[in-house]
C-alpha cells in the first residue's frame, strides 16, 4: 500500500515524503524485533514505505518528457509495495481465523474490495464521466491505482473486523492511516493525469499524516500485546456491521451525485449492484453459519445435559443468591426427593425441618468459604436432612464460578460419606475409650484437656493397693476392682465432668470450679475410694493419692499433665492418702530437680564433687579407727546440694554408679595419704549402691582404685545396704566373694531395717554390721529398742562381726551403747563429716583421740571442739548421713 504514484513535485515535497517513508520503515522494523508471532506482519509492512522512496529516486535520475511517462515511471516501482501491504494486512488478520470461515471471509473481501473500488473511483476520477477525456494509457494507470488502493482498503477493513477486541483500537488507527495514504497517493496521481497539478502538493500532507498514524498503530499494538484479551462479543458484532457499512457507503456514493444532477457512471452502477449482491450473499452465508453454530450449541447442550443427568455424580449448582439452580438426579435420589422439588430452593436458610436443608453450622461454614479469598481450598462436609428425617453427610468440593460470566454459579461436587463418618465415629469411640471401664482412655483424656482454660480443675487420682490385690487374688480381680472404682468416681462427679482412666490404676477428672471446689471433690473421691471393695475373691481396702491443678488460660495439655503429676507425687511422698494442690513452689522444686538431673552427670568433670569423711570411733580406745567417705556436691548456682536430694536424682538419671566410682577412687587416694593413729592405719568405708552392683563392674572398679591409690585392700570396707542385696539378687554374692578374696572387707549397712536381716548375716560373707539409726535414736529411753540392740550385739559377737552404731547424737545414747558392748560408733556427737584437711588435723592432735567430754573422756581440747556441740536431732541426722 504505502507505495503510490507521484506526479512531478517540488524537490521539497519529494524530500519530505521520502524522509517520512524511511522514518516509518525504520520505526516499524525497530519495534518488531522481539521475534513474537505478532511482530512478523509489522516487519513485512516495514518494507512498503521504501518502495515510494525508490520511485522518487528513479524519477530523480530519469527525466521523462511527458506527464504520462513521469506518472508511469513513478507507478511501476511502487506496485510491489501494494502487494506487500495487502499480504501483511491479511497476515495480521490471522490465517487461522480466515480458514475457519473461508467462504464468509472471501465474500467480505470481495464486498470490501468492490466497495473500495467504487468509492476510490469516485474520489480519484470524479462522479462524472471523466474517463472519456483520458488516453488509454492514463485510463490504465488510473484504473490500476483505483484497484490497488481498493485492495488495500479491503484488506484494512478485514483486519478491523477480525482482530481481537483488545487490538481493535490499533486496527482503527491503522485503517485511518491507510485511508489518508490511499487518498493522498491516489489523489496526487488523479490530479496529475486530470490536469490539476496544483493539488499535488496538498496531498503530501495526507501522506505524511497517514504514515504517522501507521507508526501510532504499531505503538498501540505493542502496548496491547502485554494484555491477553481474546476476541469478545464486541469484535464479533463489529465484523457483522462492517459489511453493512460498506454497502451503505456504496449506496451513498451512487445516490449522492444524483442530488446534484450528476448521473453515476456505468462502473459505479455496476459496482453498486455487485455490492448489493455480495451483501445479500454475505448475509445468507452469515445466517447459515449462525444457524449451524446454533444447532451445534443446542446439540452440545443436549449432549452435556443428558450426560449430567445420566451420571451418578451428586452435583449441586447454586446461583448468585445461593439458591438451587440445578441438581443432579443422583443427589436428589440420595436425599429422597426429585430435582424439580429442589430447584429454586434456598437450602442454606430454608429451615432445619425441610428435606434437603443443610445444617446451620455447615451452611455458615460454606458461606465463610465463599466469602474468603479466591482460590482457597474448597472442601468441607455438609450435613443435609433427608425426607425420612435422617441426615446425610456429604463431602462437597466447592468451585466458586460466580465471577465467570458464562457460569455465574457455585458448583458443589458431592460425595456421600455417611457410612465413612459412622465408621470414623465408631473407631474414635474405640480409640478414645477404655475397654475395661468404659471411661475415656489416655487419648480421650488428652482430647478433653485440649483447650481447657480458667474455670476448670484437673484431678489426678493414683490408687494404692492394686499390687496387693494382684498378688493375692489375680488380674481378674484387679479388673473387677478397677471397674468398681471407675463407677464410684463417675457417680461422685457431675454429669458434664469428665472421668477417665489414663493408665493402670490412675484416673483423671476434669471438673468445673475453683481450687476450693476441686479440693472438696478430691476429698469426696478419697472417701469413696477408701470404702472396701467386695469381690468374689474377698474384700479389699484401697487408698489413693490425689493431685489437684487449677487450669489457667494458655496452659496446654502437657503443662496441665506435668503439674498434676507433680501434685500427685507430692501427695504420695507424704506417706498417707491425701489430696495435694499444685503450687508454684512444687513447680519450682520440679524445676530444681530437672536442673539437678541435667547437671549431675558432669559434676565430677567440672570439679563440683568433693568428699567429707565422718570418723568412726572405737568405744574401747576412744579414738578414731576408721572413716566413712560421704559424697558431697557444691553446685555453682544452687550451692551445697544435700545427698538426700541429689542421690535419688542421680539414681533416676542412671549416673549413680559413675558418681560412686569417682568417690571410690578419690576416697582411697585421700585416705592412703592420711597419717596412721598409733601406728594403725585407718580403715575407709565407702557406700556401694544397687546400680553399681548391677553394672557388674564393682570388682574391677575396686581393684583399679586400690591399684592407683596404693591403699591396702584390708583397709577398705565396702558398705552395702539390705536394699542393695535384695535388688542385686544373687549377683551380689559372687562380687562379695571376689572382694573378700582380694582382702577387702564388707559391711552390711542400715542393719535392722529390712525383713530378712538375720538371713543376710548368715548368707553373706560380711565382716561388719552397722546398726541403723532407727534403733540408736531410742536406745537410751526405750526398753524395747535397747533390748533389740543388745540382742543384735550378741548375735554379731557370736558371728565374729564388728558392730558399729550409726547416728549417735546424744551422750546418753553413747553411754548406753558402750554399756551394751557396741565396739564402734559414729555420729554427730562424736564428729561431723569433715573435709580431708580437717580430718588430718584431728588425727595429728592427741593421736586421733576423739571422745565427748560429757561421757567421760581422756581426749584433749580438739576432741571437745569437734564433738562438744549439740543440735536438733533432724539436723544431726542430715549432717551425719549420706
Amino acid at each position: 500500500m504505502l507505495a503510490a504514484l507521484v506526479p512531478p513535485l517540488t524537490p521539497l515535497g519529494d524530500a519530505v515524503a521520502a524522509l517520512a517513508g524511511v522514518a516509518t520503515a525504520a520505526v516499524l522494523f525497530a519495534t518488531s524485533r522481539s521475534g513474537a508471532a505478532g511482530d512478523r506482519p509489522w516487519r513485512l509492512l516495514a518494507l512498503a514505505p521504501l518502495f515510494p522512496v525508490l520511485a522518487l529516486a528513479v524519477g530523480a535520475v530519469v527525466q521523462p518528457e511527458t506527464v504520462l511517462q513521469q506518472v508511469v515511471l513513478r507507478w511501476l516501482p511502487t506496485v510491489p509495495g501494494y502487494a506487500v501491504t495487502v499480504v501483511a494486512l491479511l497476515h495480521m488478520a490471522g490465517r487461522s481465523g480466515l480458514r475457519r470461515t473461508c467462504s464468509r471471509t472471501s465474500l467480505e473481501l470481495a464486498l470490501f474490495g468492490t466497495a473500495a473500488v467504487v468509492v476510490m473511483q469516485l474520489l480519484l476520477v470524479g462522479p462524472g464521466n471523466s474517463w472519456a477525456g483520458l488516453t488509454v494509457g492514463a485510463q490504465l494507470v488510473l484504473g490500476a491505482a483505483v484497484a490497488a488502493t481498493g485492495a488495500v482498503m479491503a484488506a484494512a477493513l478485514t483486519v478491523l473486523g477480525s482482530v481481537a477486541a483488545h487490538r481493535q483500537g490499533m486496527a482503527a488507527v491503522l485503517l485511518g492511516g491507510l485511508v489518508l495514504l490511499c487518498l493522498g497517493r491516489g489523489t496526487a496521481t488523479s490530479a496529475a493525469l486530470l490536469g490539476a497539478p496544483h493539488l499535488v502538493a496538498a496531498t503530501r500532507i495526507a501522506v505524511v499524516l497517514g504514515l504517522a498514524l501507521v507508526v501510532l498503530a504499531r505503538l498501540r499494538d505493542a502496548a496491547a500485546s502485554s494484555s491477553t484479551g481474546a476476541a469478545s462479543g464486541r469484535a464479533v458484532q463489529l465484523r457483522s456491521v462492517l459489511p453493512q457499512l460498506a454497502l451503505v457507503a456504496v449506496v451513498g456514493v451512487v445516490v449522492g451525485p444524483l442530488a446534484f444532477g450528476v448521473r453515476p457512471t456505468r462502473v459505479t452502477l455496476a459496482g453498486a449492484l455487485l455490492c448489493v449482491a455480495l451483501s445479500a450473499a454475505h448475509r445468507w452465508v452469515t445466517a447459515r453459519e449462525d444457524h449451524q453454530r446454533g444447532a451445534r450449541l443446542r446439540s452440545d447442550e443436549a449432549y452435556f445435559r443428558k450426560l449430567l443427568q445420566s451420571t451418578r455424580e451428586a452435583v449441586l449448582v447454586l446461583d448468585r443468591r445461593l439458591r438451587v439452580g440445578w441438581v443432579s438426579a443422583a443427589l436428589a435420589d440420595l436425599l429422597g426427593t426429585t430435582p424439580a422439588e429442589l430447584a429454586g430452593r434456598d437450602l442454606l436458610t430454608g429451615g432445619t425441618a425441610r428435606p434437603g436443608t443443610v445444617d446451620p453450622a455447615d451452611a455458615a461454614a460454606l458461606r465463610r468459604l465463599l466469602a474468603g479469598p479466591a482460590g482457597a481450598p474448597g472442601l468441607l462436609t455438609l450435613r443435609v436432612r433427608t425426607t425420612d428425617g435422617g441426615t446425610r453427610h456429604l463431602e462437597a468440593s466447592v468451585a466458586d464460578l460466580r465471577d465467570e460470566a458464562a457460569v455465574g454459579s457455585v458448583v458443589l461436587h458431592c460425595r456421600d460419606v455417611t457410612e465413612r463418618e459412622a465408621r470414623e465415629r465408631a473407631l474414635a469411640e474405640v480409640a478414645y475409650t477404655d475397654a475395661l471401664t468404659g471411661l475415656p482412655n489416655r487419648a480421650g483424656w488428652e482430647a478433653a484437656l485440649a483447650g481447657t482454660g480458667a474455670g476448670h480443675a484437673v484431678l489426678l487420682v493414683d490408687v494404692r493397693g492394686l499390687d496387693d490385690v494382684r498378688e493375692h487374688a489375680g488380674r481378674d480381680t484387679v479388673t473387677t476392682v478397677l471397674v468398681e472404682l471407675g463407677r464410684r468416681l463417675r457417680a461422685t462427679t457431675r454429669g458434664e465432668e469428665v472421668v477417665a482412666r489414663t493408665v493402670g490404676g490412675t484416673f483423671g477428672i476434669l471438673a468445673e470450679g475453683d481450687a476450693d471446689t476441686a479440693a472438696l471433690l478430691a476429698d469426696r473421691c478419697l472417701a469413696v475410694l477408701e470404702q472396701p471393695v467386695t469381690t468374689p475373691a474377698g474384700v479389699f481396702d484401697l487408698t489413693a493419692d490425689v493431685g489437684v491443678v487449677v487450669a489457667e488460660d494458655g496452659l496446654d495439655v502437657a503443662g496441665l499433665t506435668a503439674r498434676a503429676e507433680l501434685a500427685v507425687a507430692a501427695a504420695r511422698t507424704s506417706g498417707r492418702a491425701r489430696a495435694t494442690v499444685w503450687t508454684p513452689e512444687l513447680g519450682a522444686a520440679a524445676a530444681r530437680r530437672d536442673r539437678l538431673r541435667e547437671d549431675v552427670a558432669g559434676a565430677a568433670a567440672r570439679g563440683e564433687l568433693w568428699l567429707a569423711f565422718q570418723p568412726i570411733v572405737s568405744m574401747g580406745e576412744q579414738r578414731v579407727t576408721g572413716v566413712e567417705a560421704l559424697l558431697r556436691w557444691r553446685h555453682p548456682d544452687l550451692g551445697e546440694v544435700p545427698p538426700r536430694e541429689f542421690v535419688p536424682v542421680a539414681e533416676r538419671a542412671g549416673v549413680i554408679a559413675d558418681l560412686q566410682r569417682w568417690a571410690l577412687r578419690e576416697a582411697t587416694t585421700t585416705v592412703a595419704g592420711l597419717p596412721a593413729v598409733d601406728g594403725v592405719p585407718l580403715r575407709l568405708g565407702v557406700n556401694i549402691s544397687a546400680a553399681h552392683v548391677a553394672a557388674r563392674t564393682l570388682v574391677d572398679d575396686v581393684a583399679g582404685a586400690l591399684r592407683c591409690s596404693g591403699l591396702g585392700p584390708e583397709r577398705l570396707v565396702l558398705e552395702i545396704t539390705e536394699a542393695t542385696v535384695r535388688a542385686a539378687g544373687t549377683a551380689v554374692d559372687g562380687d562379695i566373694a571376689a572382694l573378700r578374696l582380694m582382702g577387702v572387707h564388707v559391711a552390711l549397712d542400715d542393719f535392722g531395717t529390712g525383713s530378712s536381716s538375720l538371713l543376710h548375716l548368715t548368707r553373706l560373707p560380711i565382716d561388719v554390721v552397722k546398726l541403723d539409726r532407727a534403733f540408736v535414736s531410742r536406745v537410751d529411753r526405750d526398753r524395747d529398742s535397747r533390748a533389740l540392740c543388745e540382742s543384735m550385739v550378741t548375735i554379731g559377737r557370736a558371728l565374729g562381726l564388728d558392730v558399729v552404731a550409726e547416728g549417735v547424737e546424744t551422750p546418753a545414747q553413747l553411754g548406753v551403747l558402750r554399756g551394751l558392748g557396741v565396739g564402734f560408733a559414729q555420729g554427730f556427737l562424736l564428729a561431723r563429716p569433715l573435709p580431708a584437711a580437717d580430718l588430718a588435723q584431728v588425727l595429728r592432735e592427741n593421736a586421733g583421740a576423739l571422745w565427748p567430754g560429757l561421757v567421760g573422756s581422756s581426749a584433749g581440747p580438739a576432741a571437745t571442739l569437734i564433738a562438744g556441740e549439740t543440735a536438733d536431732s533432724s539436723v544431726l541426722r542430715e549432717a551425719s548421713g549420706a
